[in-house]
């Protein structure tokens, strides 16, 4: 039954070609349409292997820029850390200067700074020196607010719970938590506590500030509560007195890049105390 169902076929196929052909005037694809639609055959829609080309060379070009841009997005931090007992001079693309305390961090994006802003990170104490440039302010940014300035020096303290800027030329804007912002011209300063969320403008900066800095210290009618805190800021020491000496007490003296030996014993003798050393950073 077979041989004669397949010769029958091969009869049939035999006999549609020799009905359409022609000397060079068949065409196959018309042929094949007949052929199909009288045995109900569905052609499949074949497409080209010169469109597939096409598109997957369109999905690799879509595929690389958007890795591209991608890779535009991505920040490149440059990250300078000052070591324990040693303070750094650092400067940004755009020539400002910033001097980094003992243990402060500071952080910015390079392909960004200088174009799109000029914002660094800090982590510690650092003073700047900030070149002035009216389109594009500077910014500096701490977990507990943000200092922006057009050109001007200044000192941002970030310890803790604790935020401290303070003012030595030009204009600053301090933002800190949800309070308004301030303006704190030269010679101002102000202190943020993220405890009680208070944000104090002093209208006087402190003189010794920069002592960690320049190695001077002045003290003028000083209490003793704040010598003890300006020289351990200085030295990046923890001080004990152990004669228990009331804060009622005065200091007024200067001292330029002195050991902190030498400091301790002047004042131990001018006051009467027992300041010593409990603790060293260094």
């Amino acid at each position: 039954m077979d041989q004669e169902r397949h010769k029958t076929e091969w009869e049939e196929r035999i006999r549609f070609v020799a009905r359409y052909y022609h000397e060079r005037t068949f065409d196959p694809e018309i042929g094949w349409k007949q052929f199909a639609d009288k045995q109900n055959i569905r052609t499949r829609f074949r497409i080209p292997v010169w469109v597939w080309q096409v598109a997957a060379a369109c999905l690799l070009l879509a595929g690389y820029g958007i890795y591209r841009m991608i890779g535009q997005q991505q920040p490149e931090w440059v990250v300078i850390t000052a070591d324990a007992g040693q303070g750094k001079e650092v400067f940004l693309p755009d020539s400002s200067q910033v001097s980094l305390a003992a243990f402060a961090e500071l952080r910015y994006d390079t392909k960004q700074y200088g174009k799109e802003n000029r914002q660094v990170e800090l982590k510690g104490k650092a003073f700047y020196q900030v070149k002035h440039r009216e389109n594009l302010p500077f910014r500096v940014q701490t977990h507990l607010g943000n200092v922006v300035v057009l050109g001007t020096s200044f000192l941002v303290r970030e310890l803790q719970n604790q935020m401290e800027v303070q003012v030595l030329q030009g204009r600053v804007r301090m933002e800190a938590g949800k309070k308004q912002p301030v303006l704190l011209e030269a010679g101002m300063s102000a202190r943020y506590s993220e405890t009680d969320e208070d944000l104090q403008v002093l209208q006087e900066a402190d003189e010794n500030c920069l002592s960690w800095k320049t190695g001077e210290l002045v003290f003028r009618e000083t209490p003793l509560s704040k010598v003890i805190h300006d020289i351990e800021v200085c030295y990046e020491v923890k001080l004990k007195d152990l004669s228990g000496a009331s804060d009622s007490l005065r200091l007024s003296a200067s001292f330029k890049k002195k050991p902190v030996e030498e400091v301790l014993l002047v004042i131990n003798q001018t006051l009467d105390t027992q300041l010593v050393i409990e603790k060293s950073k260094r």
